[in-house]
């Protein structure tokens, strides 16, 4: 989510053809919504600004239709208000999907408590309606995805968490296309998190290398000789070296999965409907649990460092 993205300016879908008026260009603009606590009230509140925007885009389209067309303005007018209404669609955590036009009823017992995605629009309806798109549009998808608990060994774990929101905006009018751009980011930093780095490109590496093998040699440091001083010391060199490299497969392993478990943990877009208590009850134990153990490992281990130098 940037404020200074740059303007893209696009000509029309079709061919310009030789000796043809040149057409209007397009402006676009995209927005990609990260790092946010978004409630169904705050979903509503969302619809009401985009309606705001559609009714610029309505007075937009207005102005340069072709009013010769119909029997007079306000019957000019009244056909663009059907054709460009504001349209939503979501999808629940049970599979359930809703279609509907203007605001959701949020506060409605049958709104989910969970979602995975909201979409809303100024132009689906009109596609779907008459295969025409106006000339300004806004279309925002907001995934709420959680990265999966399951470990899958065959994607690389420090790719960055995969998010799939986006809001398009785009139109033949620049100062429109700037001021929903605008209004749409100051909307979501108002509703801004700070979440853990954990999301970033390369974190996985960081969090091997900088946390859990520090932990890992802390453990074996307090915990490995109750096993070396019994039964592998009467075992043989190389059974000893077989069961370390099965040992520290199964470390690492076990590492993903607590690297995936803080990701899922702190999703990159997380809704809720009404109450996030759970959640802080939640991360309030997880943070105990892992802070403590990731504490006394720095600690014992920055103690025996400071003490190694200092002797």
């Amino acid at each position: 989510m940037s404020d200074n993205l740059p303007i893209e300016v696009r000509p029309e879908d079709s061919d310009l053809e030789s000796g043809s008026e040149p057409r209007i260009p397009r402006y676009s603009r995209d927005v990609n919504p990260t790092n946010l606590v978004l409630s169904s009230n705050d979903l509503k509140e969302f619809c009401e600004l985009m309606i705001e925007f559609n009714e610029g885009a309505k007075k937009l389209e207005f102005d340069r239709i072709d009013k010769t067309q119909f029997a007079s303005e306000q019957e000019a007018w009244d056909r663009i208000c059907d054709l460009l209404p504001i349209e939503y669609n979501y999808f629940a955590a049970n599979g359930d999907s809703v279609t509907g036009i203007g605001l959701p009823d949020v506060d409605g017992r049958a709104f989910p408590e969970e979602l995975t995605s909201f979409f809303v629009s100024n132009s689906a309806y009109a596609r779907r309606a008459v295969n025409e798109s106006p000339l300004n549009q806004v279309e925002a998808f907001i995934a709420f995805d959680k990265p999966p608990l399951k470990l899958d060994l065959l994607t690389l774990p420090s790719n960055p968490t995969e998010n799939r929101s986006v809001i398009n905006i785009n139109g033949t009018d620049e100062a429109w296309v700037i001021a929903t751009t605008e209004k749409i980011n100051e909307f979501f930093r108002t509703r801004a998190v700070t979440r853990p780095v954990i999301h970033g490109s390369g974190s996985y590496d960081s969090f091997t290398f900088l946390a859990f093998l520090p932990v890992l040699l802390w453990v074996y440091f307090h915990f490995g000789s109750l096993l070396v001083d019994g039964w592998l010391e009467k075992q043989s060199i190389f059974l000893n070296v077989i069961i370390a490299i099965y040992a520290l497969l199964v470390s690492l392993i076990a590492g993903r999965f607590v690297f995936q478990y803080i990701r899922w943990l702190f999703p990159p877009m997380e809704y809720y409907k009404k109450s996030r208590t759970g959640a802080f009850i939640h991360r309030s134990i997880a943070s105990v649990v892992l802070g403590g153990a990731f504490l006394s490992a720095f600690y014992d281990i920055g103690k025996y460092v400071l003490g190694a130098i200092f002797k």
